[in-house]
């Protein structure tokens, strides 16, 4: 599979699990309703007009500006990845993917119901979605990527 598809894929994908996750939520739990009821694991509907930690909630106009700019940075960091070698690997375009998927899952939200759908609460962590996950482990992924690359003096693998 080549890099570009790679890229494209894991975006798309992303966004179908998160978009999915998100209408399932919708159709079947009122907003403030929680499975189970209590625990350390709930699946609860949660509307979020706020970023990460609920910071700059009711401020979705410039959520939304953002969110393109990470669109707009995702994907010039795809078609610059070659300046960038642990960007040009399937790994590395795969975790650019899933970083795109994220911000574009939660940007679709935005734009179309003005608030972010949240549904994952585990313990006292802040409720989140599988958005706010492609986000997360994309961004952590890239993180190794780089500090395992030779640019920064590990061995990246073309299949890691």
């Amino acid at each position: 599979m080549t890099r570009g598809l790679v890229f494209f894929v894991s975006a798309a994908c992303g966004v179908l699990a998160d978009q999915l996750s998100k209408f399932i939520i919708a159709a079947n739990l009122t907003p403030g309703t929680a499975i189970p009821e209590s625990g350390f694991f709930q699946i609860v509907h949660v509307h979020n007009t706020g970023a990460a930690f609920s910071i700059f909630r009711g401020h979705t106009e410039w959520l939304i500006a953002a969110s393109c700019l990470g669109v707009i940075l995702a994907l010039t960091a795809f078609f610059l990845r070659k300046k960038l070698p642990f960007l040009d690997t399937r790994p590395g375009v795969a975790a650019l993917g899933i970083i795109l998927a994220g911000t574009i899952g939660n940007l679709i939200d935005r734009v179309r119901l003005g608030y972010v759908t949240d549904f994952i609460q585990v313990g006292n962590f802040p409720t989140f979605n599988m958005a706010d996950s492609c986000l997360t482990l994309g961004i952590i992924w890239l993180v190794l990527l780089y500090l395992t690359s030779s640019h920064s003096g590990g061995d990246a693998s073309e299949n890691a």
